[in-house]
Order: C-alpha cells, then sequence, then structure tokens
C-alpha cells in the first residue's frame, strides 16, 4: 500500500509519471574517439571527469563545448510472440568544460582547476520507476541518458612527473513531502474526490572521486582513479487521510546511473607522434537496487564488472589528429528465471575521431574535433522457471502466470553516436 501510494504522489507530481535525470554517453569528442581511455593521458578540460589529476598538465586556460546526437535501436520479443516490441528511440545532450592553471608564481600554475556540465537535450531529471516488478527495464538506454551531470575538480603537480586530482561530481535529486487527502462527495467521481499537495524541490547529489598520474619515463605513464556512485533520489513523506484515518510514511526511490569504479590505465608514447592507452575499470553493479532503493526480488543480485578500453592517437603534421578507440563492456545483469526482466547484453565499442587544431593551421587558438561511435550488444536470452514466478491469481486452480517476459524473451540493442567539441585556447602556451 506504501508503494502505491508513493507511486501516485509522483504520478501527480508530472504529466510522465516518473522523474528524470541523465548524462551517460556525453563524452567530448576526443575522448570518445579514444574509447574512454584516456585517464594515463595529459589532460584537458574534457578529461577532468574521468581523471582529476590530469588538471595537473594545464599550461594555459581553455574552454571546449559541444554535443552529441544518439540513437539506439533495441528490440525484445518474448517466447511464442510473432512480433518484436521495437524499443528504439533517439536522444542527444550538449556539454561544456573550462580549465586553467592558476594564475601568480610557479608554485601556483602547478595547480589546475576546472569544472564540466552535461546537460540532456530533453530532460535535467528522469527517473523511471515501474509500477510492476516484472516490466521489461534497460539500464542502459531508458533513463540513463536522461539527466543534469556536472563536476568540478583540481590537479596539482606534486612533483614534475606525479599528478594528484580530486574532484565531485553532481546529479539532482528530488524531495517530494506528499499530503493526498480525500473528500467524499465532493466531485461526481472518484478521481475528483482526492486531494494531493506536493511540496517538490531538485537537490543535488554529490559524488567524490580521486586520481593519481605519474609518468616514469617520457614513453610511459600509469594512473589509477576511484569515482563513488552516482545516485539520484526521488524521497519525502507521505500523508494519505480519508473519513478520518490518516497514514504516514516515508516514500525513497532511487536510480543509479554510474556505479562505484576503480581505474588502472596506461599510456604509452613510442614516438612523438604516435600514442596508445589502456584502461581497465572495475564497475560495483552490485549496488544496484531496483527503483523502490530495495534488493531485486528473487535474491538475484547485479555482477560487479571489468571494462577494458583502449585508444591509439596519431598527430600528423600541420595540427590534424586521427584517433580509434575499441571498448568491451561485459553486462552486469544475471541470469534472469524469475520475475525480472533487465534488458542488455555484453557490449563492444567501436569509435574514430579526427582533430584539427588551428593553432598550427592558421594560428588561431581553437580546435575543432569529431567523433562516431557505434556500441553493440549481443543478443541478450532469458528462460523462465514456472515456480519461481508469483501467482497472479491464487484464487483460481494452478499457476497464474502473467509475467512480462515468460516464458522467456531475448533482446538486442546497437548505439550510433555523432559528436563535434570545439576547444578554445585562452593565452599561455601549446
Amino acid at each position: 500500500m506504501r508503494r502505491a501510494l508513493a507511486i501516485t504522489a509522483v504520478f501527480f507530481a508530472s504529466p510522465l509519471a516518473h522523474a528524470a535525470a541523465g548524462a551517460a554517453f556525453g563524452e567530448t569528442s576526443r575522448v570518445a574517439a579514444l574509447g574512454d581511455a584516456v585517464t594515463a593521458r595529459p589532460g584537458d578540460p574534457g578529461t577532468l571527469e574521468l581523471n582529476p589529476a590530469g588538471l595537473g598538465d594545464s599550461k594555459e586556460a581553455s574552454f571546449l563545448f559541444g554535443g552529441h546526437a544518439d540513437y539506439v535501436s533495441q528490440w525484445m520479443q518474448r517466447a511464442g510472440d510473432p512480433a518484436s516490441q521495437d524499443r528504439s528511440r533517439g536522444f542527444g545532450g550538449f556539454y561544456l568544460a573550462a580549465a586553467t592553471p592558476l594564475p601568480g608564481p610557479a608554485w601556483a600554475r602547478r595547480v589546475g582547476v576546472g569544472f564540466a556540465l552535461d546537460m540532456p537535450a530533453q530532460y535535467l531529471l528522469h527517473l523511471d520507476i515501474p509500477v510492476r516488478a516484472d516490466q521489461p527495464i534497460a539500464p542502459t538506454y531508458d533513463s540513463r541518458p536522461d539527466r543534469l551531470a556536472g563536476a568540478f575538480a583540481l590537479g596539482v603537480k606534486v612533483l614534475p612527473r606525479v599528478e594528484l586530482g580530486a574532484g565531485f561530481a553532481f546529479t539532482p535529486s528530488l524531495a517530494e513531502p506528499a499530503l493526498i487527502t480525500y473528500h467524499a462527495g465532493r466531485a461526481p467521481n472518484v478521481n475528483g474526490n482526492v486531494e494531493v499537495r506536493i511540496d517538490t524541490t531538485l537537490d543535488t547529489q554529490v559524488s567524490p572521486y580521486l586520481g593519481l598520474r605519474a609518468q616514469p619515463f617520457d614513453w610511459l605513464a600509469l594512473s589509477l582513479v576511484w569515482r563513488d556512485a552516482q545516485i539520484s533520489r526521488a524521497s519525502g513523506q507521505q500523508t494519505t487521510s480519508a473519513a478520518g484515518i490518516s497514514a504516514a510514511g516515508p516514500f525513497n526511490f532511487y536510480q543509479l546511473w554510474d556505479p562505484a569504479t576503480v581505474v588502472v590505465g596506461t599510456a604509452f608514447f613510442p614516438t612523438k607522434r604516435v600514442s596508445l592507452s589502456l584502461d581497465v575499470a572495475w564497475q560495483g553493479w552490485s549496488q544496484f537496487h531496483d527503483g523502490f532503493d530495495q534488493p531485486l526480488p528473487g535474491a538475484i543480485q547485479f555482477h560487479d564488472t571489468v571494462t577494458v578500453s583502449s585508444g591509439v592517437e596519431i598527430d600528423l603534421p600541420r595540427g590534424v589528429a586521427l584517433r580509434g578507440g575499441l571498448a568491451f563492456e561485459p553486462s552486469p545483469i544475471p541470469e534472469q528465471t524469475g520475475e525480472t526482466n533487465y534488458l542488455g547484453g555484453n557490449a563492444l565499442t567501436l569509435a574514430l575521431g579526427a582533430g584539427f587544431d588551428f593553432r598550427a593551421l592558421a594560428k588561431l587558438p581553437f580546435a575543432i574535433d569529431a567523433h562516431v561511435r557505434l556500441r553493440g550488444e549481443a543478443a541478450e536470452s532469458a528462460t523462465k522457471i514456472a515456480s519461481s514466478l508469483p501467482d497472479a491469481d491464487p484464487q483460481l486452480a494452478g499457476a497464474q502466470i502473467d509475467n512480462m517476459g515468460y516464458p522467456g524473451f531475448r533482446s538486442q540493442a546497437f548505439l550510433m553516436e555523432a559528436g563535434l567539441t570545439a576547444t578554445i585556447f585562452i593565452g599561455g602556451r601549446r
């Protein structure tokens, strides 16, 4: 009953019956083209969210802005159904970032500071809380790309070849104290008798992160990064009153955008024009909860995963750079024989990009980077076990199963993205 009333409160707060947030796939073009394998590379405003230590490399103030457009082709088909469900959609976003060394004496210029902001094109906050535990959900694509996200960080060159960094990322959360009152006879229909009062605020959820970058040799750099989980909540105290009877209780909706992450990275510089990088990231998906901040039904649990990302960059004459990236991301979703129907398989990402530095081309203080990215998931399948599913109507003989994934299902997704980033350099040197 408490869950039902909480859903009612969110329904009246938004005509779409959900709040919202997100900014997945919103990396700058250079980062995306390198497969996100940038934690050990020299930093810039676009990498401060991945490793703040790179800000210690700042030699001049710079400001970047850009955008990306995405289309995900996704389908799900239940066993025995003649047609599949099309869950495809398009989305996009914009971002800006800035970084600068501190002005003043030489010791102050060892410190770089920066901020970044990702803004989705459609929503600022989008929490999708399903009414049914068996509703098909794609954690990667449903709400994750639809949230406002930002970061502030600083990096310090503590030794000539060692940099440390710290920062925090922020995402919005909702606070919604609600009062629901039923006045019998006030209106000719039942819905008209319900009076809802909601006090809504958009709060900031803060997640810290730390980074280390060391380059013991000209040809080798190493990195270590820890990032806390990024989570949004919609919470409050809900009071329901009807016919002189009052019931009160808290509600708490939960959306995990990015799990706690530890990244170990390395970058190789075999020549002045060629660089290679590799990042290995552990992600704590086992902390994933359902939309009501409860463990998943049936005692299933998401798996922690290890993602491997790699990138190559080739600097050509006259400020032209070519880039490529490849990454493998295993799915955290466990075998689903019971009530849940989470969608998402192991994913392989391929990215390509190019950069044009007009300081070298035409002595103008700006650069443009572009990228395309393809993310393909392996087909996912699940076979349900009837004894693991709840009976939809215990009053009838036998098991009445209405699970939305029964007797099994298959699904697959494919993401296509294109993006462009412009960087303006303000003083300093290349």
